[in-house]
């Protein structure tokens, strides 16, 4: 797409307006819809988590080691969710900014991401899965293959 513009002198001169690829628009829309869930449920796990745990601990056909470990999840307080909330906050940002083309919004999501692999580890004793390393890097790489689009 072309915009004209008038230089003061008044001869026009035609600029390439840049466009966001298709790519980078399903990104940050996985991202937006994602991130946003996260963060709604950070502040929402907290203040329902024994109502969550009451319905849980009623399903007879749960695996019991799974449905350990996921009361521990739910259980983990508002310092974990809180922290959870945050760095989803900046992922979300992030997201954001890449959808107006800002590469300053690669940085806040590729922080924000990276930063989120280690929050159960710390608050839970939780070790780092390789699923979720691979997928975030997957996903900061496939952002970062846009960088050259970005201001």
């Amino acid at each position: 797409m072309k915009k004209l513009i008038m230089e003061e002198s008044g001869s026009i001169n035609e600029q390439e307006i840049k466009k966001r690829p298709l790519s980078l628009s399903v990104l940050c829309i996985l991202t937006f819809i994602f991130s946003g869930l996260t963060c709604f449920s950070s502040l929402f796990i907290p203040v329902f988590s024994d109502l969550m745990v009451d319905l849980l601990k009623s399903n007879p056909d749960y695996d019991e080691a799974v449905k350990a470990e996921t009361i521990r999840l739910i259980k983990a307080g508002w310092g974990y969710y809180s922290v959870n909330f945050l760095l989803s906050f900046f992922s979300l940002t992030g997201a954001i900014l890449m959808w107006k083309l800002k590469k300053i919004g690669f940085h806040f999501y590729a922080l924000s991401n990276s930063a989120l692999l280690f929050v159960p580890s710390l608050f839970l004793g939780i070790t780092i899965s390789w699923f979720g390393i691979f997928f975030a890097a997957g996903l900061i790489a496939l952002y970062a293959f846009h960088l050259k689009e970005m201001t």
